[in-house]
């Protein structure tokens, strides 16, 4: 009797290198030098703790992103031959996490700089094109809500690009670091635990508004007749943003001031990666590669079991 599956599901499945959760920790506890005796010797939730804090998410998320990089339809995420390769690609993640210098991964991992930053590179290409299956817009575009999305742009500091003619460029300024910086546009659905909107990089010189204007929320936003909930820092669309009024009631208040410190929560989840959390040293387009790629993984923590906070609360109906 069929099962409704066919051989090549079949042959798809057996090719697959699935490892459970305390797999994936134990390899990556021994990658960085972790011995055998002292993950014996410690709790699960203190093994947890330390594999988190090398590889930026939590086993059992990882397990899943290794799984969907060999299972995944998008030619550029999937993952085939030698590229199925565990350790280079928690290699990939520990780039991402702890963001170290060259001499560093060639002391942890025994590799050649140029071998560990092309495998690196390769599995943060893969990880970052998974987006096209993890933020996306809802195909019913939030069916019946009007209110959908908070927006925020957030800056992470880069090194000083080459101008042809002056020493600093002054489009890459920014105001929050006082240093070269781009930015990033997110929107996070207000009813869903997702990032649904990514947009960038752009130049930190340029405001969270102009971009709003400029590079394609506001047009979407208006072709859909849906609204969104900014900071102040997006003057001019009472009919798409609602900012901070003091006009609001007490509860419309509580409901904004929720929703933009649950869009602050998420930003705070990426910069826990420190190659976003301090001055990135290599190219803008490497930038975004490593930004899109933190997003995906913490999009990933958040449908497995690390959601952002709720916004509606009993005290909004009291």
């Amino acid at each position: 009797m069929s099962d409704g599956s066919s051989d090549n599901d079949h042959t798809v499945f057996a090719a697959l290198k699935v490892y459970a959760a305390n797999e994936i920790m134990k390899t990556g506890l021994l990658l960085v030098h972790c011995t055998r005796r002292r993950i014996k010797r410690a709790k699960r939730s203190t093994n947890i703790n330390r594999f988190k804090d090398h590889f930026g998410a939590r086993p059992h998320v990882v397990a899943q992103i290794w799984e969907d990089l060999q299972l995944t339809d998008i030619a550029d995420a999937k993952i085939t031959g030698k590229e199925v390769n565990l350790e280079y690609f928690l290699m990939s993640l520990q780039t991402l996490k702890c963001y170290p210098k060259e001499w560093e991964r060639e002391a942890m991992f025994d590799i050649s700089h140029s071998y560990g930053r092309e495998w690196a590179f390769l599995f943060i290409d893969k990880l970052r094109a998974l987006k096209h299956e993890k933020i996306i817009w809802p195909e019913d575009n939030f069916g019946d809500d009007l209110w959908v999305i908070t927006v925020d742009g957030t800056h992470c500091w880069i090194s000083e690009p080459t101008h042809p003619t002056w020493s600093i460029d002054t489009d890459y300024y920014s105001h929050k670091f006082g240093k070269a910086g781009v930015n990033y546009e997110l929107g996070i659905s207000l009813s869903t635990n997702a990032l649904v909107w990514m947009n960038g990089p752009f130049p930190a010189g340029e405001s969270d508004n102009k971009t709003f204007k400029k590079r394609g929320l506001k047009a979407k936003l208006e072709s859909l007749k849906k609204r969104g909930i900014a900071d102040g820092g997006y003057p001019g669309h009472p009919t798409l943003l609602s900012t901070p009024n003091n006009h609001d009631s007490k509860q419309v208040k509580k409901f904004k001031s929720r929703a933009l410190k649950r869009h602050e929560t998420f930003n705070g989840m990426t910069k826990r990666f420190d190659c976003l959390n301090g001055r990135f040293r290599h190219s803008v387009d490497r930038f975004g590669s490593c930004f899109e790629a933190v997003c995906v993984i913490c999009q990933y923590i958040l449908e497995n079991g690390e959601p952002l906070c709720d916004i509606m609360i009993k005290e909004l109906f009291d």
